[in-house]
Parts: C-alpha cells; structure tokens; sequence
C-alpha cells in the first residue's frame, strides 16, 4: 500500500487498537513483531542493567492492566517505547488514563510527546468477555477454572515495595565497607525478616521469585558479615538459608552469591578444601562476565592455598589473571560480591604467599596497595589496608628482609587493630607466629616486632 518500511508497526498497531480491539501495549508489540519473551530480552538490553529482570510474564501483566494483571510504571513504559519504537504515551489507552494515578496522568499531559494512535477501546475487551459469557451448568467440570486461574493475579505486594527492598539491599552492600558490621548486620536482618512475612502472603509468581531473590542475597550478606565478626556457626545457618531460597528462586546469580559468601566464610573458619570447592560449584552457575567470576576463581585459589596445594592454586591464578581488568573496579552496582580491584589483588597475592610464591605475592600485594589509595575513601573497606601490611610484612620475611616487614607492619601498631574483621586478627596470629619461629628468633628487631604484635593481637580480641 506504499508505506514506507519505518511507517509500518504504526499502522498496524493503530489497526489492531482500532479494527480488532487489541490494548494498545499488546497491539504495538504485535506490531514489533516481538513475543514476551523476546520483548522482555530488548527491554533488559535498553536499561543495560543485567538485574533488571525484565521478563515476558511481567509484560503480559503489563499488558492485561487495568483488567486485571499490574500497572505499569511511566519508567517502564518508557524503556517499553523505545523497544517498540514508539512514544510512552502510545502505549496507553483511555482506560488505562481513567486508572492512572494523578502523578503518572500529570506527566503524561505534561510530556509534549504527539499521542500517534488515540484508542477507542471496548468498555471490555472481546477476548475477556467470552471467557466470561454465560455461567456454565452447575455440575460441569472445570466450570470454575477461571476464577481459581485470576486468584493468581492477586497479591501482597507491588512494585514499589521490591524497589525498596532492593534499593535497601544495594545501599547497605555500598555501605558494608564503611559502617560498622554490627549496624549493617541489624539493617540485613530487618530486609530478611521483611521478606520472610511478605513471602507468607500471596503474590504474583514473578514477584514470589523476586521476594525470594532478595532473601537469598541480605542472607548470603548476612552471612558473609557474621563470619567477619567471628560468628561462623551463624554464618553457616544463615548461608543455609541463603541456599535454600536459591533453590526455590532458580536463579543463577544467586546461587553464586551464595557460593562466594559460602566459600569465604569456609576459608575463615578453617576449612579451606571446603572453601574451594564451594567456590569451583559456584562457577558451574555461568552468568555474567568476567567481574562475577573474579571473586569465585581467587576465592578457589585461597581455599587450594590453605594446604598449600600449589598447583592447583597456580592453575587458578592463571584462569584469574586472563580475566582479570586493571580498568574494572567494583562489579556495576553490586559492590558487595563483585569486590574492588585492591581486594583481588589481596585475594591473590595471599593465596600465591601460601604455596612459597613470595616475589610474585609481593608484586600483587603493591598492586594491591595502589589501587586501595585510588580508591575514594567511601569505597575503601576499612580492613583491606592492615590486611595489605601484614601480608606484604609476611612477604619481606620469606625474602629474608625483615627491615622491610618492620617498615610494613608499624603504622599499624601505632594506629591499632581493636576494631578490625576476625580474619585481621587470624593474618596478624601468622605474622607472629613466623616472626617467633627458628629464622627470626636471634635477630632483636623480630623479638620487639612479635612482643609488640602479640601485644596489638590481645588487644584486637572482642
């Protein structure tokens, strides 16, 4: 009929709202020549944010508001637009204005976007009323199969509060490396028990999936900061429980959050085979790219490391280091897993000290230190920097340099570790423990440095 190519989703949606009835949301993406699915793929491509989530089952609900199903946000509708190539204001009909709250109707009279299709829609659509025509006989079986199916669209929760709960999560995980551990454990625990009594509830399935991905994460954080303050009895039930709604949400990403968190606390707690084998599982859960798999490979490499198993922490330090970005810092918008890069360098430097590789340790342990003093003093975990001395102390020992450990591990003696992590206090028993042993006990620079350690180390216990 001679329009041109780019004109032709217009027509045809303004064809299918006007001649066949069809909401405006379904008919431009009918148009688009997109399933749900396929559609929920290019809205997560738009927003390049990989925890948007976006999937077909939210857009048919999008698409079955105001009937029933769930509203869509202008922001969502926005990013909707462009993957149909058309205005927000396209995708909504005079019914869905008539729903529409007074914020969302104000913004859309104020936005000087052209409406291009003006749909008159059906007081019902046809596709619903048939379904609900005449009552069926009294004994028919089935005859109230759809009703039971639109209990589903009813629900405990909206989009607002999952905004919420995850805005929560991505503050607290941003603020774990400088606030206190005991304060962000409390905010954790209020976010998992808010969870645990929505999830007693109704919901959508998608947003049951949702409300189980995020007791699955503020339990895996959760976790991963009880074993910071030494309470690895209540990490390990709490990443118990942080598996479980993994298993119950099917999610990847998830079970990978879980596996870092498990296998780090492992390694703490003294069982270091179990943290690298945790750490090689979570690696089986392929998502992301290389900021997600960082964390597991170096936390493999230090589970190996514990029993100074040298080839296999050689093998991951090598998968690690063709990853590895000198130009990535902490993982996108998730801080918390997808750790810095002074921490990675940290993470491999100790696991390459462990097994008698100490001029390569020492190499990432300065990286390491670089990169902390990069960092602005918000993004800094407060830890990372006595850890970093202690270690590249140990590292000057194995080199027979015991001036350069002194020149390390003072500052930190002068600034004190009594509020430091468990795993500061369990570095600092092993600088020690090298500075008392056969090598260093004649030398009175070691003597002082071990009595003055010991000393700092009575000092930092809770």
């Amino acid at each position: 009929m001679g329009f041109p190519q780019e004109a032709i989703p217009a027509q045809v949606a303004k064809n299918l709202i006007v001649e066949c009835r069809i909401p405006p949301r379904t008919a431009w993406r009918l148009a688009s020549e997109l399933s749900l699915d396929v559609a929920a793929h290019q809205y997560n491509a738009v927003t390049g944010d990989p925890r948007a989530g976006m999937r077909g089952t939210r857009i048919w609900e999008y698409e079955q508001w105001p009937e029933r199903g769930v509203r869509p946000t202008v922001a969502a509708l926005r990013v909707l637009a462009q993957v149909y190539g058309t205005s927000w204001k396209c995708l909504l009909g005079l019914r869905d204005l008539e729903q529409l709250p007074a914020k969302d109707l104000a913004e859309y009279h104020a936005d000087a976007e052209p409406v291009a299709v003006a749909a008159a829609e059906p007081a019902v659509p046809p596709a619903r009323t048939v379904a609900r025509a005449e009552p069926r006989p009294g004994g028919e079986v089935g005859a109230g199969a759809l009703d039971d199916a639109l209990r589903l669209t009813t629900t405990n929760v909206d989009d607002v509060q999952l905004d919420d709960l995850w805005s929560d999560l991505d503050f607290l995980g941003g603020a774990y490396t400088r606030t206190a551990p005991d304060s962000i454990l409390d905010q954790l625990a209020v976010i998992e028990e808010r969870t645990a009594s929505l999830l007693k509830g109704r919901q959508r399935p998608k947003q049951t999936q949702d409300l189980l991905l995020v007791g699955a994460k503020s339990s895996a954080m959760m976790a991963w900061i009880a074993g910071d303050l030494g309470r690895y009895r209540l990490s390990r039930e709490l990443n118990s429980a942080a598996w479980l709604y993994t298993q119950y949400a099917d999610d990847f990403l998830a079970r990978r959050w879980v596996r870092t968190s498990q296998a780090r606390v492992a390694f703490w707690a003294g069982n270091g085979i179990e943290s690298a084998k945790l750490a090689a599982d979570g690696l089986n859960y392929r998502v992301g790219g290389r900021l997600t798999d960082a964390p597991l490979i170096l936390a493999e490499a230090r589970g190996w490391s514990s029993v100074q198993a040298e080839r296999q922490v050689l093998d991951a330090i090598a998968r690690w280091t063709t990853i590895e970005d000198p130009d990535i810092g902490a993982g996108g918008e998730d801080r918390f897993f997808n750790i810095t890069k002074d921490r990675r360098h940290y993470m491999a430097g100790n696991s390459l000290l462990s097994v008698g590789q100490a001029s390569a340790a020492l190499r990432e342990f300065t990286t390491a230190r670089e990169a902390f003093e990069k960092l602005s003093p918000e993004n800094r975990w407060e830890a990372m920097d006595p850890m970093i001395r202690i270690d590249t102390g140990r590292a000057h020992l194995r080199l027979d340099d015991l001036e350069g450990a002194a020149a390390q591990v003072a500052p930190l003696l002068d600034a004190g570790v009594g509020k430091q992590p468990d795993m500061v206090r369990a570095t600092l028993k092993l600088l020690t423990t090298e500075l008392s042993g056969p090598r260093w006990r004649s030398a009175t620079t070691a003597r002082n440095l071990a009595e003055a350690l010991l000393d700092a180390h009575a000092s930092a216990r809770p």
